[in-house]
């Protein structure tokens, strides 16, 4: 869990959290980091959608038993989205020059400053009552974080059309199909029908 890559003695208050360098500054692209500890390399922001919902984390991108920093989720078409990470309290968010301060778990309307910003610039910065987080989306995850507001501010596509499967016509009252059918012959009237025993049937009449 994201404790585990805390360093102690690096801790900050809410109040600490700056505002996050463009990530196509002259130093290059800065890396995300814990705490002031760079995270593995494999980290990135990963969307992925999943019963009727979006998700968008921050971590090594496992969903069954991985490691998420920072998770945000949302409807579609709902232009809201859910903010949560590990730990409890109120949450500091910072993304270029926007801020505000976020509590885990509610509603936020997508088009939030600093989610207009992330979405600009693929940075956030994350002030915690016990860590301050540095995300910063890699190339492949700058695709990633659009997908993701794309995906919580508009509706999803149609369903595509199930083409219509081929039945076989059902045969009209009176209609007689014997004719139709392989290896039998229909019974005509006055014939005498001959049964496996030698016994004469009647004649059918019709």
């Amino acid at each position: 869990m994201i404790r585990s890559l805390i360093v102690a003695g690096c801790l900050l208050g809410l109040g600490a959290c700056q505002p996050v360098a463009d990530p196509g500054g002259a130093q290059g692209d800065p890396a995300a980091s814990v705490g002031g500890d760079p995270v593995p390399p494999g980290y990135d922001w990963h969307f992925v959608t999943h019963g009727g919902s979006a998700d968008l984390d921050f971590g090594d991108g496992d969903w069954s038993e991985g490691i998420s920093l920072f998770h945000m989720s949302c409807l579609p078409d709902s232009r809201k989205v859910s903010t949560s990470w590990d730990g409890a309290g109120e949450a500091v968010l910072t993304s270029g020059t926007a801020t505000g301060t976020f509590r885990r778990d509610r509603d936020t309307a997508a088009d939030h400053p600093v989610f207009n910003a992330l979405r600009d610039g693929n940075a956030l910065a994350v002030g915690l009552d016990d860590a301050d987080l540095t995300l910063v989306a890699r190339p492949a995850g700058r695709g990633q974080v659009e997908a993701f507001f794309n995906y919580c501010t508009h509706p999803l596509p149609p369903p595509e059309p199930i083409p219509p499967t081929e039945q076989m016509p059902l045969p009209s009252e009176g209609d007689d199909q014997t004719d139709d059918l392989p290896g039998v012959k229909p019974v005509e009237p006055g014939i005498d029908v001959v049964q496996p025993d030698g016994a004469a049937h009647q004649p059918v009449d019709r």
